[in-house]
């Protein structure tokens, strides 16, 4: 038998190992809301009176009769490209490959397109994260213009997040053509229109799949159609998306077909551009803003920014000079506005918001280096206590391999280590329990299979447990409790989802181990033998 210390060890190593990742897992995602947003500078912006009654008035300005916001959930870079509709914006107006920011998941997209602030500040950082969005939006500048406003989608997301963002909500079936449910093109409207059946058939059969080229093909005709009722030289129009898939289904990492998208424009006012320059999805709402004649979005990201591309979207000869000398100014005073802040939050900054990432960056490491401290400290214990180099080596190897393991078989059979590789939560469920499961019962067979050592096998199991509680505990001390700013690079936004599943069953299994070696070391006491006859 081993030792007693070593069986109590190993039990007392695998309660925290079991509860301590559920913790943290099972409310990761209310952990990822900062329902205010972080770090935003609010710089208030208005039209000049002057300005708006000339464009009102002057045949230079033109005005669209109305708008239309496409978002084609789920439409990735390349499958866009391959749009007969999307070639007749592009050649009317322009088609940009957009970047969509940190977190390509569909409600922190949402947010960034209509706030032009970016995810890790406007607060919005899940799929399960409703809102309200605090930073003012391009729907209540447009509302407040005095423009109708109108919203068709599958899901209430929209009007979740942006509570004042609508007049008219409509919410349809899957099957329905949005496009010929949307209120129809009139003066001083903006429409939203938000398709959601590419992402679900992405969600479902992967974007390499006949299902999901089906359903672009179905995009494809119905905006075509849709743009039969339209006249640009009348109306604007933008199609963009939130995010593409993965070829296996799924989204939420940093992939080029996950995180760049396609985005048009085309109407009245846009420059027609044959070969136009990259975009980040932050400047999709200034750019409105600029074409309807409406403030800036008063938290919009100014500073190391590419609002510069506005001037580039724009056709010049379609606004009066004042207008777009305003505009500009505007934007000057917006970039000026978050370097002053940013000088105050840090001034080793020097008002960029670059070095502020960076500098919040090396401060998330420094935050870990304790707790990463401590797991090296493990692993130099754990080599000590099997006393001989080649035991010791063992061991270490066990540790370090079993959890580059996962990390590896996980991307080789879901096709990354974030979360682009849950494109169901139920499937993803199930597959990381049975993966888990026959990943730690094959890691202790072989232990068991070279070693022959069931008293190593127990230390080896308890450092095992101690290693994967210490790399859960970092996460926190990095990150916060409270997510803070900013975002988790995508391996380490994904790593409290996996080992809230991982982590309990390969704690689970060294806590039968070590119950089982606790029975067999207090055998049950055989009954004396009844006394002879007399």
């Amino acid at each position: 038998m081993p030792p007693r210390p070593r069986i109590w060890l190993l039990l007392a190593c695998c309660a925290p190992g079991i509860g301590l990742p559920l913790a943290l897992g099972l409310n990761y995602g209310a952990r990822l809301s900062a329902p205010a947003g972080l770090y935003t500078v609010h710089v208030d912006d208005h039209i000049p009176d002057p300005i708006s009654q000339h464009s009102l008035a002057s045949p230079p300005l033109r005005r669209p009769r109305g708008a239309t916001l496409v978002v084609v959930d789920g439409l990735g870079l390349a499958e866009a490209r391959s749009m007969s509709a999307l070639a007749r914006l592009q050649a009317h107006g322009q088609c940009r490959d957009t970047d969509v920011g940190s977190l390509p998941l569909s409600r922190p997209v949402y947010a960034v397109l209509s706030t032009g602030l970016e995810a890790d500040r406007n607060g919005v950082r899940g799929p399960d994260d409703s809102g309200p969005v605090a930073a003012p939006s391009i729907w209540e500048l447009a509302r407040a213009a005095g423009m109708s406003v109108s919203a068709i989608s599958e899901l209430p997301w929209w009007g979740e997040l942006f509570t004042r963002g609508f007049d008219r909500y409509i919410t349809a079936d899957r099957a329905s053509n949005y496009f010929t449910l949307a209120p129809p093109a009139s003066p001083r409207q903006l429409r939203l229109i938000h398709p959601l059946y590419v992402d679900e058939t992405g969600h479902e059969f992967g974007a390499a799949s006949p299902q999901y080229h089906a359903a672009v093909d179905r995009v494809d005709r119905e905006l075509d159609t849709f743009f039969d009722t339209l006249d640009l030289q009348r109306d604007l129009v933008i199609v963009t998306a939130d995010h593409g898939h993965t070829l296996r289904g799924g989204h939420g990492g940093r992939q080029d077909r996950v995180a760049h998208v396609l985005t048009c424009f085309a109407g009245p006012g846009v420059r027609h551009l044959d070969t136009p320059g990259p975009l980040h999805a932050t400047s999709v709402a200034p750019a409105l803003a600029l074409l309807l004649a409406l403030p800036f979005p008063a938290e919009m990201r100014a500073g190391d920014d590419d609002l510069e591309t506005l001037w580039d979207i724009v056709d010049p000869a379609a606004f009066p000079p004042d207008y777009l000398d305003d505009r500009r100014r505007s934007i000057d005073r917006f970039r000026a506005a978050n370097q002053a802040q940013l000088r105050r939050w840090l001034p080793a900054s020097d008002g960029s918001w670059d070095r502020f990432y960076a500098h919040h960056r090396a401060r998330q490491l420094r935050n870990a280096s304790p707790v990463l401290t401590a797991l090296a400290v493990l692993l130099a214990v754990q080599a000590r206590s099997h006393r001989r180099p080649r035991p010791a080596l063992f061991g270490l190897a066990f540790v370090v391999l079993f959890y580059l393991a996962l990390y590896s078989i996980q991307v080789v059979l879901r096709g990354s280590f974030d979360l682009s590789s849950i494109a169901h939560r139920e499937d993803f469920i199930g597959f990381t329990l049975t993966f888990a499961s026959l990943s730690t019962t094959a890691a202790v067979g072989l232990h068991l299979l070279v070693r022959r050592d069931l008293s190593a096998l127990l230390l080896d199991l308890g450092v095992l447990s101690l290693a994967g509680t210490l790399l859960t505990l970092a996460h926190p001390a990095a990150f916060g409790w409270q997510l803070g700013f900013p975002l988790p690079p995508p391996n380490l936004l994904f790593f409290p989802y996996f080992a809230a599943l991982v982590l309990p069953v390969a704690n689970g299994l060294g806590l039968l181990i070590a119950l089982a070696c606790v029975v067999r070391a207090h055998p049950r006491r055989r009954s004396p033998p009844s006394p002879a006859p007399c």
